[in-house]
């Protein structure tokens, strides 16, 4: 009785959070023979594939379904740059939704990297980079915290080697694609966040018209300090959806 309880409850939820629509997703897929490729969205031009099943599937619930990134802006955005874009669930639902804007999604890990480039092929509109987002031009490494591919995060490295990536500043995108303001900037990029507005931020901060970022707080919540002494140089409003705290910045 009790896991017929837990079901229903479980049922529920998903109702509630990602509409019928979500819920008859995740019924679909439990009897697909390869739950990894080949998802079809309605509105998607695209199939979708999954790299990591279970937390890629929980992602796109929360994008596509939950709309988490449903951003509601003056103007139809130009510029999109997707800080973290893991294997191009966010970058997608942007070229969907906004087809005219440019998008640059930049992603760190090699195999992430792969499905990004592979779910992004046929938008023409993506630019997608395997570096990492950092204050500055660098190498870091891969951490991984058994967190799985949504988890991943970087540090800095001394040493130059196979393993290590090199990094890029916001500011260097904007000045390779010639981005004179950011639309919409995503961050996404487990903890680095840190370091990006801690040093270098003040340019290309000052040109960011919308930010929906997720906080990755340490025990001493450093991550959350470093990012508001930063934005609180600025005029802004916020307000949280999901995991991502949005800010509008008045006067860009």
């Amino acid at each position: 009785m009790q896991k017929l309880l837990n079901k229903i409850n479980y049922h529920r939820r998903i109702l509630q959070r990602f509409g019928l629509s979500g819920m008859l997703l995740l019924i679909s897929l439990k009897f697909k023979s390869n739950k990894r490729s080949d998802i079809k969205l309605r509105r998607v031009d695209s199939p979708i594939y999954l790299s990591n099943y279970g937390p890629d599937i929980t992602t796109l619930l929360q994008i596509f379904f939950a709309k988490e990134y449903d951003i509601v802006l003056k103007h139809a955005p130009k510029f999109i740059i997707d800080c973290g874009a893991n294997i191009g669930l966010s970058a997608v639902y942007f070229a969907n939704k906004y087809p005219s804007a440019t998008i640059i999604a930049i992603e760190p890990d090699k195999i992430n990297f792969d499905f990004l480039r592979k779910n992004c092929s046929c938008y023409s509109n993506i630019t997608c980079l395997n570096k990492a987002v950092w204050s500055h031009s660098t190498k870091v490494t891969i951490v991984d915290n058994n967190t799985g591919n949504w988890g991943l995060s970087t540090i800095e490295s001394s040493d130059s080697n196979l393993n290590s990536i090199p990094t890029v500043s916001i500011e260097m995108v904007m000045k390779e694609f010639n981005i004179p303001e950011i639309d919409i900037l995503k961050i996404d990029i487990e903890g680095a966040e840190k370091e990006l507005f801690k040093h270098n931020f003040q340019k290309w901060l000052s040109k960011t018209k919308v930010m929906a970022i997720e906080l990755h707080d340490d025990a001493l919540g450093s991550v959350s300090e470093t990012f508001y002494n930063a934005i609180n140089m600025y005029d802004y409003r916020k307000y949280s959806v999901g995991e991502n705290l949005v800010c509008h910045f008045k006067g860009n």
